[in-house]
């Protein structure tokens, strides 16, 4: 079964200014200082940032798991992850991604867009997803307001 959602935060910040945060190695500081009862930590396996980085992501209460960085466009200002070992796929989903897009509103205001694909054998795996979404959308709240103030 595939499934999706879609969430999205108005951000009163340049477009720039959040791809500065969203599509740099600083979104993972980021998210480790401000949230750290969310995102415990993210260590670089591999890559420098771009497409084709490795990070593994602990989370307070679970074992890490490993996502890849499959694009990385600075024009478009989006960003794609998968979780490649662990976390999601451990719990039966054959398949787990995340994008962020950064949408220009005006020359003062943004929105960031983002949208998890999912692909599991089991329905009753669904309901899994809820904390995650809820997870990512204090994460994006929180960036709002760092980056409005």
């Amino acid at each position: 079964m595939l499934g999706k959602f879609t969430e999205q935060v108005q951000i009163n910040a340049s477009a720039s200014e959040v791809w500065n945060l969203y599509g740099t190695n600083e979104f993972p500081k980021f998210v480790v200082e401000k949230l750290p009862h969310i995102v415990e930590k993210v260590e670089l396996i591999e890559g420098n940032g771009g497409a084709g980085t490795l990070v593994q992501v602990s989370l307070p209460g679970n074992p890490p798991y490993k996502e890849k960085f499959v694009l990385l466009d600075d024009v478009k200002r989006v960003k794609e992850v998968e979780i490649v070992e662990g976390g999601y796929l451990d719990l039966g989903f054959t398949f787990y991604g995340i994008k962020f897009e950064v949408i220009e509103k005006d020359e003062n205001s943004s929105f960031i867009k983002l949208t998890i694909d999912f692909e599991t054998k089991d329905v009753e795996n669904i309901h899994l997803t809820i904390p995650n979404l809820q997870a990512f959308l204090a994460i994006m709240k929180a960036s709002a307001e760092y980056l409005e103030k």
